[in-house]
C-alpha cells in the first residue's frame, strides 16, 4: 500500500556547476565540488576565495526576466522546471502559484545601484531589486494567476516555501505551485561579515572545511544557486517523487545558534512523520541540513540517531552552502535521484557516523526525511517518497 502525497512533476536548477539540471547532475556524479578558487572578484572579496559561484553568460536572455545573474538564473530554473513538467504531460491548472524563497534578494544589483549608479536606470534597478519582482515576472511570462509570494526564513527558506506550497494546495488557493529559491549575488562585504561570525570559510577547499557527520568539520564554503520544483496533483505522467508532509517550528533560543537540547527539532521531525502517516523505522534516508558547523553536526546527529536506521547524507560539500536555496536544492537532488536510480553523495574524508552514506546510494524507492535549519530558530522538516510503480495507485 503506497501513501498518497503531492507529486513533484518538474525540476530545474542553476548551480555553481553551471546552468541546468543535467549540468548539476553531472557535477554531483563526478564527486567534484562546485566551488573553485576565485581571483580578482573585486570589492572586499578575499583574494583566492573558495566559492561555488554561478557562472555568467551561460543562460539565454529571457523576456520579462531581468538583467542580473540573480534574475536570469531564477528565470532559467523556473522555465526549466515548467518545461520539464510539460514534457511529462503536465498542464497548468486555473490558479498556478509561485512561492519563492530567498534570504537577501539580489545583492549584486543592490551593490551596483549604490557603487556604480550611472550604469543602471534608477527606476529599473529599483523595480528589479524588489524581492517580489523575479516571481512576479515569471507570473507575467507564463500568465499564471494564482498567488505569488516570497518566503524568507534564513537558510531553511527553501523548505519553508515547500511547506507553504503544500498548504496552498490543501486549502484550494492554488491548483499547482511552482516552488522556487535563489540566493545569487553575494559580495565581498557580505562574505567578510559572515566569515567573521565563524561558520563561513573562504580560504580552504570544501573537503578541508565542510564534513557533515565527520570529524574535523569547521563550517562551509559559500555557494550560489537557483532551484525550482513544480507541485501538482493533476499530472498524468509518473512524477519524480511525492511530498508526503511538511512541518514548521522554532526553538526560541538564539538569533544564530541552535538550542543544544534539540527538543523542538525532534518534535518537528516527529510531527512530519506523523503527518505523513509513517514512523521512524520506515525512513531510509536522512537529507541533513549539513552545514558542517559543530552545532549543526550535533543537531543532524541527534536527528539521525533519533530516526534509528536511516542513512544520512549532506550535499553542501559538493554544492556549497547556497543559503535560502539550499533546502530546495536538496529537494531537487532527492527528487532526481528517485528517477535516476542513484543518489550521488560526497565521499567522506575523515572518521564519521556509522550510518553516514559513504558512496553513491543506489535507490529508486524509500522514504526520505529532509531537515532545514535557519537563523532565528527556524526549523522545517519534510517527508518524501518515490512515486508508486506504474499501474499501482497510491493509498
Amino acid at each position: 500500500m503506497f501513501k498518497t502525497g503531492i507529486p513533484i512533476v518538474g525540476i530545474g536548477a542553476v548551480t555553481g556547476y553551471g546552468w541546468g539540471i543535467d549540468t548539476m547532475w553531472d557535477g554531483l556524479s563526478s564527486g567534484r565540488p562546485a566551488a573553485q578558487q576565485w581571483h580578482e572578484l573585486g570589492g572586499r572579496f578575499p583574494e583566492g576565495c573558495w566559492f561555488a559561484r554561478v557562472p555568467e553568460g551561460e543562460g539565454p536572455a529571457r523576456e520579462n526576466s531581468g538583467t542580473s545573474r540573480y534574475a536570469q538564473a531564477y528565470a532559467a530554473a523556473v522555465d526549466e522546471a515548467l518545461q520539464d513538467a510539460r514534457d511529462a504531460g503536465w498542464e497548468p491548472g486555473e490558479r498556478v502559484a509561485i512561492v519563492h524563497a530567498t534570504t537577501r534578494a539580489d545583492l549584486e544589483l543592490m551593490r551596483t545601484r549604490y557603487l556604480d549608479p550611472g550604469s543602471v536606470s534608477p527606476r529599473r534597478s529599483y523595480v528589479e531589486q524588489a524581492w517580489t519582482t523575479p516571481p512576479g515576472m515569471a507570473m507575467i511570462r507564463h500568465q499564471f494567476s494564482g498567488p505569488s509570494l516570497v518566503v524568507s526564513a534564513a537558510c531553511s527558506s527553501g523548505l519553508h516555501a515547500l511547506a507553504v506550497a503544500q498548504r496552498l494546495l490543501d486549502c484550494g488557493d492554488a491548483t499547482d505551485v511552482v516552488v522556487t529559491a535563489a540566493d545569487i549575488g553575494f559580495d565581498g562585504e557580505e562574505m567578510t561579515l559572515f566569515a567573521s561570525l565563524g561558520p563561513l570559510i573562504h580560504d580552504a577547499p570544501p573537503e578541508a572545511v565542510c564534513r557533515p557527520f565527520q570529524s574535523g568539520s569547521r563550517g562551509f564554503v559559500l555557494g550560489e544557486a537557483a532551484a525550482a520544483v513544480v507541485l501538482s496533483r493533476s499530472a498524468t505522467a509518473r512524477p519524480y517523487a511525492r511530498l508526503l508532509s511538511s512541518t514548521l517550528g522554532n526553538d526560541a533560543y538564539h538569533p544564530v545558534a541552535i538550542k543544544p537540547d534539540h527538543v523542538q527539532m525532534l518534535r518537528v521531525v516527529d510531527d512530519a512523520l506523523a503527518a505523513a502517516g509513517t514512523v521512524r523505522s520506515e525512513v531510509e534516508y536522512y537529507s541533513a541540513h549539513g552545514t558542517g558547523t559543530e552545532e549543526c553536526n550535533q543537531a543532524d546527529t541527534a536527528v539521525l540517531d533519533h530516526l534509528g536506521q536511516a542513512a544520512g547524507y549532506g550535499l553542501k560539500p559538493l554544492l556549497g552552502h547556497t543559503m535560502g536555496a539550499a533546502p530546495l536544492m536538496d529537494t531537487v537532488v532527492m527528487a532526481a535521484s528517485y528517477r535516476e536510480g542513484r543518489l550521488p553523495v560526497p565521499k567522506p574524508v575523515s572518521d564519521g557516523h556509522p550510518r553516514l552514506a559513504r558512496d553513491a546510494i543506489e535507490r529508486d524507492s524509500g522514504i526520505t526525511l529532509q531537515l532545514g535549519i535557519g537563523f532565528g530558530g527556524n526549523i522545517s522538516a519534510a517527508v518524501f517518497d518515490a512515486p508508486p510503480p506504474p499501474g499501482q495507485a497510491a493509498a
